[in-house]
């Protein structure tokens, strides 16, 4: 519930006075609490304990965490079951018990407290009452992703030397192949009812030495054996959750309680969300940012409905729970905005021109008012976008890439709802800024939020300094109570990271506009996100592409705001004129090979089957390239004397031809979906 009425939008950051040094600005504070940095939404809470406390005092008999069950006989999903938050505080009490007892005499690792439980799961209540559990006794939440693949999920279960992981019923043969190699884990807790399966998976697992019991087989061992909180302090972990990067091995982000609850007070003070607003939970729980929505979420008195862990059906789920805000990431409002321009205001006839004059009209009532209805428009057109979520949603909210400012001009007007857009990463617990309440202007990220200051340091190797003209420029740096404990067993990464000052260097490359807005613009290091957020290392990439005989060089480039990779490849003139000779069965020279239509296609489908065939992942492989006929050279300014590429000026020499690259791909694109 934002309590920022009044703010100056025209003056969002001020500078600490004396605060600037040489080769960086000074450090910068939201305007609204400029004297000091928030560490608290109230004196009573320290902990993510003290959070659910606070609110099962107030909302106790108030809808809290809701599913839909899945009935076998009918094959369809039932309306929302909801339990209370006095009853999710009842079942997360057994539950922890019970994981204590089991450590005590299963386990018996001797320790009491601050060990590591893992969870491998989709967003499931189970999933947040293991993490409420773990915080009333002071264990570790370790969240293993998907996506990470079985390497990532058997380095992480070391890693943490993980001896008891939660998962649900589909992973378990899965870990139990991957048992040889991870021996310390005693004990899996399957989320999902075993039924059938019990008995079998039960044998396999004894021969590893691994005892496996179901949920509510653990909530029943913790309603015999209770426990008493064991609550842990503002510096004790909250949860360690792995972060893919692009390079190397995951890294465990050491995240404490005194982290969260920083976050959890900036976020009191932004968010617009009240009391009885409803939530849905698909954004994975295995990333700080689902983790943020969703303990704000409980202490705002929020309730959370989960989605079926099936996206395709999210939309149905939307229609039962009627949610009222809809945190999500740019990849999701890309695919709802292309979707619905391409059944309205991009369609023909009709039902396209009074789209477009809905679309245009709310626009210009918008710009002149602020006001995102229209009392007539809405009732006769637009009020059916809104049916698609519901019918109530009122806040969107996104992170985790940038999103583009046409998206989010049109889902504002569209879904009549307020939009803020945040920017933060794993490392400063998912928040470092965001768009305050009725700030309309998009393509920023807001100031920096309560609980954090930044300040841009000089990256004059690629041209970007604090003296820049008209916005100083440079690496985005955080520090606050939000900013990691550090890297789990990497002391040297850690520093990297932090330095002295306990700042937070990001590697993000920014500028502050002239209304104290950061504006995210590049990244320090050669990797970047995709707009789904997806991270890519282009020169990984390029050197798995290189092994094709047929490219002499190749640059890849991934704009923040879509999502696949396009290049700019240079052949090797010996094997491919002889290669697409023999595809156009004459003679040619390379020339006329290199604006060869035919040829240029032929030539990415060959290089993406070596990128299949090296494991690049599909937002890894490239899906549109401009072949260059002329080498890169130092002369030309984009690669260096020992020929590394100089990606700043290789983006920018050849600009106009990789926005064309992504507008003529964009449009072959839309034809398609048109066709089908």
């Amino acid at each position: 519930m934002s309590t920022t009425t009044n703010f100056d939008f025209n003056k969002q950051t001020v500078i600490v006075s004396g605060s600037k040094r040489p080769g960086q600005t000074g450090i910068y504070r939201n305007s609204f609490m400029p004297d000091n940095l928030v560490v608290k939404p109230c004196p009573e809470v320290s902990t993510v304990f003290d959070s659910f406390q606070y609110a099962v005092s107030r909302y106790a008999k108030k809808p809290c965490l809701g599913y839909r069950p899945f009935d076998k006989k009918t094959g369809k999903y039932g309306d929302y079951v909801w339990e209370t938050y006095e009853k999710v505080l009842e079942r997360f009490t057994n539950f922890g018990s019970g994981l204590v007892h089991i450590n005590d005499t299963i386990v018996k690792n001797g320790k009491k407290d601050r060990y590591m439980v893992g969870v491998w799961s989709i967003n499931k209540p189970e999933f947040q009452l293991i993490i409420q559990a773990n915080a009333a006794y002071n264990l570790i939440t370790v969240p293993l992703y998907d996506t990470l693949g079985h390497d990532a999920i058997e380095y992480c279960t070391n890693h943490a030397e993980l001896q008891i992981v939660c998962m649900t019923a589909n992973h378990i043969t899965s870990m139990l192949k991957l048992a040889p190699k991870i021996p310390q884990l005693k004990v899996i807790i399957s989320i999902d009812p075993l039924e059938d399966l019990t008995e079998y998976v039960k044998k396999w697992a004894s021969e590893y030495n691994i005892k496996i019991y179901e949920f509510s087989e653990v909530e029943n061992l913790g309603k015999e054996n209770p426990r008493k909180y064991n609550p842990p302090t503002s510096s004790d972990l909250f949860v360690i959750p792995y972060t893919s990067g692009t390079t190397g091995d995951p890294k465990g982000v050491m995240v404490s309680h005194e982290n969260m609850v920083a976050v959890l007070a900036s976020y009191f003070v932004v968010t617009q969300s009240k009391p009885g607003d409803v939530i849905i939970s698909y954004l994975p729980l295995a990333h700080v940012f689902g983790i943020n929505v969703e303990i704000c979420s409980i202490f705002l008195g929020c309730p959370i409905g989960y989605y079926r862990g099936d996206i395709f059906g999210i939309f149905d789920d939307m229609k039962v729970l009627k949610p009222t805000a809809f945190p999500s990431v740019p990849r999701v409002f890309n695919r709802v905005a292309a979707m619905l321009k391409g059944h309205t205001v991009e369609s023909t006839g009709i039902i396209g021109v009074l789209s477009r004059k809905a679309i245009k009209d709310k626009t210009e009532n918008f710009e002149k008012t602020g006001s995102v209805t229209h009392p007539i428009w809405d009732r006769i057109l637009l009020n059916k976008f809104r049916d698609s979520f519901g019918g109530r949603v009122k806040y969107f909210s996104t992170g985790g890439a940038p999103l583009a400012k046409d998206v989010m001009d049109f889902l504002r007007i569209a879904f009549s709802v307020s939009f803020q857009e945040g920017y933060g990463q794993t490392e400063n617990t998912g928040l470092g800024c965001t768009t305050m309440v009725g700030d309309a202007q998009p393509s920023h990220v807001g100031p920096p939020v309560c609980s954090s200051e930044l300040k841009l340091v000089d990256v004059p190797e690629m041209g970007y300094t604090s003296e820049d003209k008209p916005f100083p420029r440079g690496e985005i740096c955080v520090r606050g109570k939000g900013v990691m404990v550090g890297y789990f067993k990497d002391e040297k990464k850690t520093k990297e990271t932090i330095d002295k000052e306990g700042w937070l260097h990001s590697g993000d490359i920014g500028y502050i506009d002239a209304r104290g807005c950061v504006v995210v613009i590049d990244r320090k290091v050669s990797i970047f996100k995709l707009s789904q957020g997806e991270f890519i290392a282009p020169e990984k990439i390029e050197q798995v592409y290189l092994r094709n005989l047929l490219l002499a060089q190749l640059f890849v480039y991934g704009d923040p705001l879509k999502s696949y990779l396009v290049g700019i490849a240079v052949p090797n003139p010996e094997l491919f004129v002889p290669w697409a000779n023999e595809l156009l069965g004459g003679t040619y020279e390379f020339e006329e090979h290199v604006k060869n239509k035919k040829v240029c296609d032929a030539l990415l489908n060959n290089m993406n089957q070596v990128g299949i065939k090296y494991g690049l992942n599909g937002f890894e492989r490239i899906k549109a390239i401009y072949v260059e006929p002329k080498a890169f050279t130092p002369e030309d300014g984009i690669i260096t004397a020992t020929f590394k590429t100089k990606r700043p000026a290789m983006t920018k020499f050849y600009r106009k031809i990789i926005d064309q690259l992504y507008a003529d791909f964009d449009k072959s694109s839309q034809t398609v979906r048109a066709k089908l």
